[in-house]
Order: structure tokens, then C-alpha cells, then sequence
């Protein structure tokens, strides 16, 4: 006999309506994982789908979506493993065939196409491997995740292509059928901050390891403040071109604007840099020396950074020294590198202090470029002050 959640029948809402990107975001047992689960086993019994459920790895799929299998194929009436050929890791007991896979290599997901992809805990797959996956799906695509924090789901999705995507939000008290003991020790963890956010509430929660800890998205009066610098890391394909717009006040650190655009062309991206910035020095990564002077023919008033060893490490502990740093909600490349910049970990799993990982940092390497002048001078004219 089947066993529906509202999550079920809201997933089963959105394949109905064409929905491309149907994107479920909860907490621990809530059921995004099995309501998917039926529903694609439901989809290939009756009709001839190609189906393909994508995780981190074998033993993921094993501990995960394979482990669910069985229960959920004996709610249709079937035995999974008299349908299941292990050696393939194909599961096909009507119309349909539905494929377990892992890519560890870009050039693997380079392979066929399916109708219909799942991206089991999709925030441990890496965008750039998820890309080709999804550009070789026909038709709809299943995401889930616990939200520990942003990843390319909210960037690449949520923020671009909102128009083609329903996000579907549960926790465990969308489960009608979670026995009591498991419910006691779900809520046995409200005080624990972070982890009730992220796996009691189903919201998004902050990361391990952040190198910053001092920010804080809201809303502000951008025009409102003394002081604005200005900072642009350069980027064109790969990596975006960042720039932004920040102030400093009382202690704190404004995030006003930003432009953080892939594929923009000098001749492109000086107008947009000029008119908000105008006449006011505007200090770019010295490591492209032709694009400060192509900036500076264009009309901006454009600089290197001195940079130098330990430059780096140097512009973090200047940004995590401020009471805060508020970030404006219109600037969610920066709200998002804020809550994904993480230190890196040694071969035991711990993070490593001072070195942090070389991603999610082109707004704030704008900002360390922004804040050089002061920086300095808090340095070398000051010891344990700062100017403002």
C-alpha cells in the first residue's frame, strides 16, 4: 500500500505542470528523498522514460537512494532486487528503466541522454559536471538537499532561471508516518542553533569552516553613507568579472553594489563601472596590467593593486577585524561568497586557519582591493587603531 506525503503530491504538482527544475530543499525526514524516489519508480512503471539518479559517489547511492529502494518498490508490489541488475546498477521492472550513476570526471558526464534527471544531495555535485548533465535531459529535473548553505542551485537556478524552477520547502512535520522517537530526537536539537535551522526547519544555514563569521544580509540606505570604495577583479569566462561598491561606517563595512557577469568585455563592463562609481578611484587586480589601462582609455578612473605577499591573508583578517559586515540584499554574488568562502581541510578533516579554499571570492577579492588604501594605512600609521 502507498504511503504519500504532501511532499509526494506537491512533487507530482510540479511534473504535471512542465515545471524543468523542480528543486527540494528540507530538512532530516522529511521526505523529499523517498517522495522523489516514488514518484520516478511510479513514472517508470508506466511509461518508457529513461531515467537517471545522479549521486556523490557508489557508496553514496548505496547508503542513499539505493537503500530506499527496497521499502518503496514494495509499496507497488515488487521485489526490487528480482528488477535490479547490480553490475549495471539499472533498475527496470516495467516501461521505463531507471540508471544509478556517479561522475567523479567531467568527461564521464559527457554520455548519454535520459528524460528525466535526479541530483540526489545535489550540493555535493560539482557544477561543472551538473552542467552537462543538464543540458542532456529532455525533460524535467529532480534536485534535493539538505541547505547547509548556497550552492550553484541557488546562484545558477534559483537567482537565473527562477521562471522554469519550483522550489519545494519541507521538514520532518511534512512526514505524517515519522514514529515519535525520531521526531523527539529531531526537536531534542533546538538549541543547537545551526543544525535546528538547516535540518529541523529546512532552512538555509551558514557552513563549517566559514573564513568570515562577522556578516550579515540587510537592508540599508546605499546612498546614505560617507566614504564609498570601489574594487574589480577581473574575469571573462570561467571566473566572472567582479566589482563592488562598499563603505565603511562606524566600524562596519557596507556592501552596496556589485556587477558580477561572466563573458563581459572591457568595453562592456567600464560603462557599467563608471556610472556608478564616476570619477572616484577604482582599484583593479594589478594582475592584468593591459585591462587597468584599457579601463583607464574607457574613462574610469582605474589603479593597481599593490598586492604583495600575504596580501591575501592579510585583506581576510582586515574584513573579519569589522563589527560587521552588512551586505545588501540586491548584492547576492556577495551574499553568496560570504556564505560558501571556506578555509581549507588537511588530510583528517579538519580546516585549515590561514588558507582558505580558491573559490567563491571574486566579490571578495574586489572588496580586498577596494579597501587597500585603508588597509595600508591602518598598518603602517597606526598600531591597533584604525581611521575611521
Amino acid at each position: 500500500m502507498l504511503k504519500l506525503s504532501p511532499v509526494f503530491k506537491k512533487n507530482v504538482a510540479a511534473y504535471k505542470d512542465g515545471t524543468r527544475y523542480v528543486i527540494n530543499q528540507g530538512g532530516t525526514s522529511s521526505t523529499k528523498t523517498f517522495s522523489i524516489l516514488q514518484l520516478l519508480v511510479l513514472l517508470s512503471l508506466k511509461y518508457k522514460l529513461k531515467i537517471d539518479i545522479v549521486g556523490l559517489s557508489v557508496p553514496h547511492l548505496k547508503s542513499g537512494v539505493l537503500n530506499d529502494m527496497p521499502p518503496i518498490c514494495e509499496q507497488f508490489g515488487i521485489d526490487f532486487y528480482n528488477h535490479f541488475k547490480a553490475t549495471d546498477k539499472l533498475f527496470k521492472a516495467g516501461a521505463g528503466q531507471i540508471n544509478f550513476l556517479s561522475f567523479d570526471k567531467l568527461g564521464s558526464a559527457h554520455g548519454g541522454r535520459r528524460d528525466i534527471l535526479y541530483l540526489n544531495e545535489a550540493n555535493h555535485l560539482h557544477y561543472n559536471i551538473v552542467e552537462q548533465l543538464l543540458i542532456r535531459t529532455k525533460k524535467t529535473v529532480f534536485i534535493d538537499y539538505n541547505p547547509t548553505n548556497e550552492f550553484w542551485a541557488h546562484e545558477k537556478l534559483l537567482n537565473k532561471e527562477k521562471d522554469k524552477c519550483r522550489l519545494i520547502k519541507s521538514t520532518y512535520k511534512d512526514n505524517p508516518f515519522l514514529e515519535q522517537p525520531i521526531i523527539d530526537a529531531i526537536e531534542s536539537r533546538k538549541g543547537d542553533n545551526n543544525f535546528w535551522r538547516v535540518y529541523g526547519l529546512g532552512e538555509l544555514g551558514i557552513a563549517e569552516g566559514l573564513v568570515f563569521e562577522n556578516f550579515k544580509v540587510q537592508e540599508f540606505n546605499k546612498d546614505g553613507l560617507s566614504k564609498y570604495r570601489y574594487g574589480v577583479d577581473w574575469g571573462f569566462s570561467t571566473d566572472p568579472f567582479g566589482f563592488v561598491q562598499c563603505a565603511i561606517q562606524n566600524n562596519k563595512l557596507y556592501i552596496c553594489r556589485e556587477i558580477c557577469q561572466t563573458k563581459l568585455l572591457n568595453k562592456d563592463s567600464a560603462p557599467m563601472v563608471k556610472q556608478i562609481a564616476g570619477t572616484s578611484a577604482v582599484t583593479c587586480d594589478s594582475a592584468e596590467p593591459k585591462s587597468v589601462a584599457e579601463f583607464k582609455t574607457l574613462g574610469v578612473n582605474a589603479k593597481g593593486a599593490k598586492k604583495g605577499p600575504g596580501s591575501v591573508l592579510s585583506g581576510i583578517k582586515f574584513i573579519q577585524s569589522f563589527d560587521e559586515v552588512i551586505i545588501h540584499p540586491d548584492c547576492r554574488n556577495a551574499a553568496a561568497e560570504f556564505r560558501n568562502y571556506q578555509y581549507k581541510r588537511d588530510k583528517n578533516g579538519d580546516f585549515v586557519n590561514d588558507e582558505p579554499v580558491d573559490a567563491f571570492n571574486h566579490i571578495i577579492d574586489a572588496i580586498r582591493y577596494a579597501l587597500e588604501d585603508e588597509m595600508n594605512f591602518a598598518t603602517t600609521n597606526l598600531v591597533g587603531m584604525r581611521p575611521f
